[in-house]
Formats: structure tokens, C-alpha cells, sequence
């Protein structure tokens, strides 16, 4: 009897030590985790040149020239996105419905051409979708 309780108790402690130990966390690892405060000067000066850039370049809408497009018969919605700073672009996606007679790489002319004529200084890239697939997508500079 004596000897089955002695087995049990040195089991019963073997546990107790499996389990501070598995449960246990020095917090090495969450201090890493935790404290982004602690970055190298290389990071420091990358997130610094990644901030420089966005605040050079502007992100706007051009709401006039959206309502003109999507005028036009057989334009679905039209999102139009002038990009500002060092890359000047003018960023364009027309979704057009079955009403549209013109081929995508049609439409691409067709409204290019009327967006260059507000933005000559800018690239223009185009993306023409219909139901959901990207028909033809084209760069103007």
C-alpha cells in the first residue's frame, strides 16, 4: 500500500512540474510581439521614405468627368481616380452593360480620348469590365 502511494505522489508532482512548465512563458517571444517601439534604424529610415512618398502623391475623384461617362449609353458606372505628386495619373475603370454596341477596345478609344483631353499631362490606364470580368484593360500615355 505504501509503495502504491509513493508512485501516485511522485506522478501527482512529475505533472505538477509538466504543467508550470508547459504553461509557463519566460515572454520572450510577446516582447518581441508587443513592443514595435523597438525597431533598428534601417526600419526606421524605410518607414520613414515610405511615409515621404505618400504624402507626395494625392488620391482624388474627378465626380465631373464620372457623370459624363456614365452619360454615355451603354456605360454601367464609371470610378475615376486622379492620382497627384511625382507619377501624375488618371486611374479609370467603366463597367459597361449589354445596351453597349462599341467593343471594349473601342470604349478604350472612344473615352480615352475624352479623358486625355482633360488630362494631357497625365497616364491613363483604363480598365473595361462587363458582368464582372475585366474585357480590356489599356495604358495611354
Amino acid at each position: 500500500m505504501l509503495h502504491k502511494n509513493k508512485w501516485m505522489m511522485m506522478l501527482v508532482a512529475l505533472l505538477a512540474l509538466i504543467m508550470i512548465s508547459g504553461c509557463g512563458n519566460d515572454g520572450a517571444e510577446d516582447a518581441a510581439e508587443e513592443d514595435p517601439a523597438q525597431e533598428t534604424p534601417a526600419e526606421e529610415g524605410k518607414e520613414q521614405e515610405e511615409n515621404d512618398q505618400k504624402s507626395d502623391t494625392t488620391l482624388e475623384s474627378d465626380q465631373d468627368l464620372t457623370q459624363k461617362l456614365e452619360a454615355e449609353k451603354g456605360i454601367e458606372s464609371v470610378m475615376v481616380q486622379v492620382v497627384g505628386g511625382d507619377q501624375q495619373a488618371v486611374n479609370v475603370d467603366i463597367e459597361i452593360n449589354e445596351e453597349q454596341e462599341l467593343s471594349a477596345k473601342e470604349v478604350i478609344e472612344k473615352y480615352g480620348a475624352v479623358i486625355k483631353e482633360e488630362y494631357t499631362d497625365h497616364t491613363i490606364d483604363i480598365i473595361v469590365v462587363k458582368d464582372g470580368k475585366i474585357q480590356q484593360q489599356a495604358t495611354l500615355d
